[in-house]
């Protein structure tokens, strides 16, 4: 007998103790035994057990856990372990177990299990919270990370289940169609096609649909005997392939054609073998499981794993739009928009437009809205305009325009569709002229060119007549662009081709204030260009850093000149920085609506210390977005920035979370810049230099990196000696100019303690900028470098920098030397010499000290000497500098935490704590 056997009926006894239905050994119809079964509510749980820790315990329990899914025992499995030395119920009673809840049920294989049992997420729970932990398991069923996930790991069992020369046939016979994706592309569409079937399904059982011939070509069947088989029916057929096509080969005489002549294209391309049935089986029950979750009727969970099979995700830019940001940007885009709901010509006669579409979740959050609001008592027929005339989508990508009519059909699938405005553009070489094409960039060149230049992605793929283009004006843009490198972009192609492509897009967008080092500034002129000169709005994602890169100022400027700028909405919850499921790089919402006066009202910016996990979370913070109770309900902070301010192109409230913080910024006094009086110098050594010893011919000491165990005291050594390369001529100049006083290129505030430095003798630096002062005064150059070194180290220089730092991710900046120029400080030539030495004298007695990282700042006594001294030199309001050091050890960017505004009051420390 197993020796978990005994522990499994111990267990059953204390959940029965908390009320739980528990029962040990339970030996189910088919003859399996679940090792503990559970019911919840209306949920089955399956406790699959192991004796032991060891990796080969874990793999067996997750793999037992994943027999009782997919054995369809039941809704949700725990695999548990139980402690080596664990016999008898006190052990158990007194101890704890490890846990890893199990979702998705597919087979997987050994090497599979053991990776997951490596990399599972298991907890260990104390045995008397294990209750609660059973009661909390079915609310995994229906996430949306674990829907993605199920739907992600089908994909990739269903793609094992074909050998590599099957891989190779049926990427062939689709030809064109298969261009830039792989095996598990087509079975991700596969598996969409699917999931609509699924919402198919149930119009079979309530009613069956009639064949309207005004919409549809003649069909030749018996109505009478006209019948699709279900999903579950295809699955259980010999022949799954044939079957699925056969159904939606039916369905297409009632319509649905831009979703299921695709899957028909795929199941065709598919081999004559088990290797089809078996892979067919696994994507129908992933499909069935999904929509029966609560979260399955959101087509876009398969959306990540859509991005993660495209090959050349990185270099075009392809972003996810997460469900819950897709609601919130709907929301506050459309909230107050001049609609009358109840006017069926109003809500229907509205043009919204996406021109980088993707999988469509941004259109179908757009759907979603429209159809909450309407009153028109004529909801089907709302629905039939939406999917027929309201909504334009364009992108290069022929399988996301597929995703997108899949998703949108899933909105209304008793709705009969014969057409909708999606099209599919080229990025490539046209092969009709041979010229070179940028997508919908492409429109920039004259509004004549959407007549012709965009075509159905069914033209590209399957024998279907293009739909021209009813409209090239819009009244809404929604979009989250593509956002690449130049370095990156179109690096997919040859060469040759990426060349061209350039140079295309250069002409493009040379007449535009855009800088072309991203592209999804474009995007933004794309959208003004085609939206009603008299009204009209845009509601885009974008990473955070438009917001503050010197090469976005002009694109800023453009927009907040055109548009009131109504919300700027900024995610400060570490746990989800971002708006786009398959990045991790900081994003932003924006919400602009045409001018209707000169000066428009303030602009709100929206800073979310809670980040909307779901869509019911992010309508419930749009709702308090727009009654103005964002800090009532604790979703965060609002600043409302004056409008002169935003056209000046100045969006820096998104810099820091606490709107108190950002008054103090804003505050400083100090009417001159660092760049006024000292000269910023950059060393590229990266690339062009090769560490070395330090009696090698051209050595130079260098600080090469930013560690924060070696760079947490004001004055630092040099950490490395380097030389130029040899195929690196320039170099050698790059390192002619060593500096002592150095600031930083990159740096992490979750970790740092040192926001400028002084290096013990002359070095160039790799992470750090060199600073030269050349504006002194009377002052001596060492001495002004040690007061500015200390100023740039207090609270204040510290905040000061964060509103000037560029922005990849909140808590990991990298600074520019444009940036770093506009940090305020006192006019050192105009400071008395007594404050100069004061400051330079301060830094010789605290330079060896070691300090804290910048999130326990506010209680390290280096710090707040040096705050102080800054104060008594410059005049600085010490209560303010002090408020600042304690709000700033609150701010998410600075601790890496979720805000915290329960600081206790002992840890408010000012100078006189250490004296």
């Amino acid at each position: 007998m197993p020796k978990e056997v005994p522990l499994n009926a111990y267990l059953a006894t204390i959940l029965q103790k908390s009320n739980i239905d528990a029962e040990p050994e339970c030996k189910q119809p088919n003859g399996k035994f679940i090792d503990v079964r559970c019911v919840v509510g209306d949920k089955v749980v399956a406790i699959e057990a192991k004796h032991g820790y060891s990796n080969s315990m874990l793999k067996g329990a997750i793999s037992d856990a994943n027999e009782r899914l997919a054995q369809d025992l039941c809704d949700v499995a725990i695999a548990i372990a139980y402690p080596d030395d664990y016999k008898t119920l006190a052990d158990l009673e007194a101890g704890e177990v490890k846990a890893y809840v199990r979702t998705q049920t597919f087979e997987a294989n050994s090497a599979e299990l053991t990776r997951q049992a490596k990399k599972a997420q298991w907890r260990t729970i104390k045995t008397s919270g294990f209750a609660d932990y059973v009661r909390k398991a079915p609310e995994e069923i229906g996430s949306p990370d674990a829907l993605a996930h199920m739907a992600e790991v089908a994909v990739a069992s269903a793609a094992a289940k074909f050998t590599a020369d099957e891989e190779t046939s049926i990427l062939r016979k689709m030809g064109d169609g298969a261009r830039g994706t792989n095996l598990k592309g087509l079975l991700t569409d596969l598996l969409t096609a699917v999931m609509f079937h699924t919402k198919l399904d149930v119009i079979v059982e309530d009613s069956m649909p009639e064949v309207d011939a005004r919409k549809n070509p003649p069909v030749m069947f018996n109505q009478a005997e006209w019948r699709p088989k279900t999903v579950l029916e295809c699955r259980e057929s010999e022949q799954i392939a044939s079957a699925f096509e056969e159904a939606h080969d039916l369905w297409l005489a009632v319509d649905y054609k831009q979703i299921l002549e695709w899957s028909c294209a795929i199941l065709r391309a598919l081999p004559d073998s088990p290797s089809t049935n078996a892979a067919l089986h696994i994507i129908a029950r992933a499909a069935v499981n999904i929509q029966r979750s609560s979260g399955g009727q959101h087509h876009d969970l398969v959306g990540i794993t859509f991005c993660q099979s495209l090959e050349t995700a990185k270099n075009d830019g392809s972003m996810y739009t997460t469900i819950p940001a897709a609601s919130l940007l709907a929301h506050l885009l459309f909230h107050d928009a001049d609609i009358v709901w109840s006017d069926f010509n109003q809500v229907t006669g509205q043009r919204i437009v996406d021109f980088a579409c993707g999988t469509g979740t941004l259109l179908i959050a757009a759907a979603n809205y429209i159809l909450q609001r309407e009153q028109t008592g004529r909801r089907e027929e709302v629905a039939e305009a939406l999917l027929e005339r309201v909504l334009y989508g364009f992108d290069v990508n022929n399988r996301a325009i597929f995703q997108t009519a899949t998703g949108l059909g899933m909105i209304a699938p008793r709705v009969a569709f014969r057409r909708m405005h999606l099209y599919s553009l080229i990025l490539g070489i046209d092969p009709s002229d041979g010229r070179p094409k940028v997508g919908s960039l492409e429109m920039l060149d004259g509004k004549d060119q959407l007549s012709f230049n965009p075509r159905p992605a069914t033209a590209t793929r399957i024998d279907s007549t293009p739909a021209p283009l009813e409209t090239d004006t819009f009244d809404i843009a929604i979009m989250n662009p593509p956002f690449t490198r130049d370095s990156l972009r179109h690096d997919q192609f040859g060469r040759k081709v990426e060349v061209e492509l350039k140079a295309r897009e250069k002409a493009m967008l040379d007449r535009t204030p855009v800088h072309r080092s991203g592209n999804s500034n474009g995007f933004l002129v794309l959208a003004e260009k085609h939206l009603e000169s008299h009204g009209g709005r845009m509601g885009f994602v974008l990473p955070l850093g438009t917001a503050t890169y010197p090469s976005a100022l002009a694109t800023r400027q453009m927009l907040a000149k055109r548009f009131h700028v109504k919300y700027l909405v900024v995610s400060y919850d570490p746990r989800r920085i971002y708006c786009s499921g398959n990045t991790r790089i900081g994003e932003m919402l924006v919400v602009l609506e045409r001018k209707r006066r000169e000066t428009p009202p303030p602009t709100a910016v929206i800073k979310l210390t809670q980040n909307p996990a779901s869509a019911s979370d992010a309508i419930a913070c749009a709702e308090s977005i727009i009654a103005d109770e964002v800090e009532a309900h604790q979703w965060g902070f609002v600043d409302m920035i004056p409008s002169e301010t935003i056209q000046s192109g100045d969006w820096s409230a998104t810099q820091i979370a606490d709107p108190r913080l950002y008054q103090i910024a804003n505050s400083v006094p100090w009417a001159k810049t660092l760049g006024n009086q000292f000269e910023i110098v950059r060393t590229d050594l990266q690339g062009n230099t090769v560490k070395c010893g330090e009696n090698e011919r051209f050595a130079v000491p260098a600080l090469y990196d930013h560690k924060e165990s070696h760079c947490d005291t004001l004055e630092v050594e040099p950490d490395t000696w380097v030389k130029p390369k040899a195929d690196k001529p320039k170099a050698q100049g790059m390192m002619s100019r060593p500096t002592s006083l150095k600031l930083p290129f990159r740096m992490s505030w979750t970790s740092a303690r040192a926001s400028a430095c002084i290096t013990s003798v002359e070095a160039v630096g790799a992470a750090w900028y060199g600073a030269i002062p050349v504006h002194t005064g009377e002052h001596s150059g060492s001495d002004v470098e040690k007061a500015v070194c200390l100023i740039l180290n207090s609270t204040i220089g510290k905040l000061s920098m964060l509103l000037v730092r560029n922005n990849k991710k909140p808590s990991y900046s990298k600074l520019s030397i444009d940036g770093l120029q506009r940090i305020p400080i006192p006019s050192i030539a105009g400071m008395n010499a007594e404050a100069i030495h004061m400051l330079s004298s301060e830094f010789d007695r605290l330079k060896k000290l070691p300090r804290l990282p910048f999130p326990d700042a506010h209680k390290c006594s280096v710090q707040i000497a040096i705050d102080k001294a800054v104060c008594d030199a410059t005049g600085y309001d010490e209560d303010l500098c002090d408020d600042a050091r304690y709000l700033l050890a609150q701010e998410p960017l600075i601790t890496g935490k979720p805000y915290n505004a329960q600081l206790q009051p002992q840890e408010r420390l000012t100078h006189n704590d250490f004296v």
